[in-house]
């Protein structure tokens, strides 16, 4: 599981696109194209990514507006802007959406992947931050898997290989397993790992526990029931 960077990319110009694409597959990184804002959100809807690289001036939905919709959804993922707008109106509209780094076209393929490279280093290499804080919680059996919550690693079995996970990731499953095998309302989820109950958050909510059925798949005595208009359950023997 110890899998490639997983990189989502929305540009509208093709050729852009296509250079980036093959410059990052050759450099052993996984990268989904979209060609517009829209199909960008879906795609993040979807998969869970390391890095994202958005352009701003795109059909459907621009790269601010996706930006946004994204932070909703998860906070913590870099985002990365590639972009021909050099105002700085729009590099501080950037960052404070967000945004980890913003590059103005044209730029060098050497450039960009420097950039991602410390982006992806300060996420990865650094402990994060989890809901328990001692020691001899850092790393939690759950069923057939291992979560070690403060580098983000989720092994399965005795296996050296594991699936990186996000920092909202790690902190919903570490939820999760404090409460597990009992109903957890849905509010009392996102009020402690969202800090928020609004629309999106719950609706990011349901992404990610979709996200964790799909990891923890390989452990059939894991399940995440969901209780219909109440909550969860996390079920671990």
């Amino acid at each position: 599981m110890n899998k490639k960077a997983k990189v989502l990319l929305v540009e509208d110009d093709r050729i852009i696109a296509k250079l980036v694409k093959r410059y990052l597959d050759i450099r052993n990184y996984d990268v989904v194209y979209c060609d517009n804002g829209k199909a960008g959100f879906n795609a993040f809807n979807n998969y869970s990514f390391d890095i994202c690289i958005f352009d701003v001036m795109m059909p459907y939905k621009d790269g601010f507006t996706l930006a946004q919709e994204v932070r909703k959804l998860d906070e913590y993922v870099p985002i990365l802007f590639i972009t021909s707008k050099t105002l700085a109106k729009d590099k501080i509209k950037a960052f404070k959406i967000g945004a980890d780094d913003y590059l103005t076209k044209p730029f060098d393929m050497e450039e960009l992947l420097l950039r991602i490279e410390v982006i992806m280093k300060r996420q990865q290499n650094k402990p994060k931050s989890s809901t328990i804080e001692d020691e001899e919680s850092a790393k939690l059996a759950i069923g057939n898997y291992t979560l070690d919550v403060p580098y983000q690693k989720l092994y399965l079995g005795d296996s050296e290989e594991f699936r990186k996970l996000t920092a909202r990731e790690t902190e919903l499953l570490h939820f999760l397993f404090k409460h597990r095998n009992d109903l957890i309302r849905r509010e009392y989820i996102l009020q402690e790992v969202w800090q928020n109950d609004d629309y999106y958050a719950g609706r990011s909510l349901d992404v990610f526990m979709s996200r964790l059925r799909k990891y923890l798949k390989d452990d059939p005595a894991i399940q995440i029931i969901n209780v219909h208009a109440i909550g969860f359950k996390f079920i671990v023997p």
